[in-house]
């Protein structure tokens, strides 16, 4: 394929099109190596600089993941997770499900901390009472992707302490309790953060690997809390639809 030379548009943006046309239109599927550098030089007739620089933005904005010394790999399509609802809480297993894909997790920590100021305020609890800090790593299709920490009313969630949540949703663990059920999420907040050195190796990702930060309220239908989540999540295999 020869590139438009005479276009306003640079070089390495053309590639990117047509590769990123190509992802998305079937040509690449998911997991399969796309041509080496050498290869698409000659196919686009442009030098292995320009093919690089495509191939880097493609893989910075997540259609790609380089392996060293493997080649190029096509990404899966991006998670799209609800942020805000009209209908019932999507839970990480469901998202994955709707997907075709496999949600996963692996505990790293139960314990009881003592709420104050912010998380107090959030719960709805009395500064010192306490609550049950859960930390887990979520996964899709076994390739880690969150780290996920909850913070639930001890009183309330004790059973909590005694569950294995390993490669379980929260929300089915709660089905097989007398309990408030989740059903909604509420003051959401999202930015941007980069990957330190305990997400680099708990993710299995690069220093400074760009993510979001989401953290929210989970509350029942009366709008009662039920837990606050903190998910620290790669932003290369999610994105979000706001509804």
């Amino acid at each position: 394929m020869r590139l438009a030379e005479d276009s306003l548009i640079p070089l390495y943006e053309q590639v990117m099109a047509d590769i990123r046309q190509g992802i998305e239109g079937g040509h690449y599927h998911a997991g399969e190596k796309i041509p080496s550098e050498s290869e698409l030089s000659e196919m686009y007739q442009v030098s292995r600089i320009t093919i690089r620089r495509a191939i880097e933005e493609l893989a910075s904005e997540g259609f790609l993941t380089k392996r060293q010394g493997k080649g190029t790999y096509v990404n899966p399509p991006k998670l799209k997770k609800k942020i805000m609802q009209r209908g019932p809480l999507q839970s990480l297993t469901e998202l994955c499900a709707e997907y075709g894909r496999v949600a996963g997790a692996r505990t790293l920590g139960v314990s009881r901390i003592k709420a104050c100021g912010e998380l107090a305020n959030k719960l709805a609890l009395e500064e010192g009472a306490e609550v049950i800090s859960v930390r887990r790593i979520r996964t899709v299709d076994g390739n880690p992707m969150i780290e996920e920490t909850t913070f639930f009313p001890a009183d309330e969630y004790a059973f909590i302490e005694n569950e294995g949540l390993d490669d379980a949703s929260i929300f089915s663990t709660f089905a097989l309790h007398d309990c408030r059920m989740p059903a909604r999420m509420v003051n959401v907040e999202v930015e941007m953060v980069r990957a330190n050195a305990k997400l680099s190796e708990e993710l299995h990702v690069s220093l400074g690997e760009p993510m979001f930060s989401e953290v929210g309220t989970v509350v029942d239908e009366q709008g009662v809390p039920v837990f606050v989540g903190k998910l620290l999540v790669l932003a290369s295999q999610f994105g979000f639809r706001i509804l």
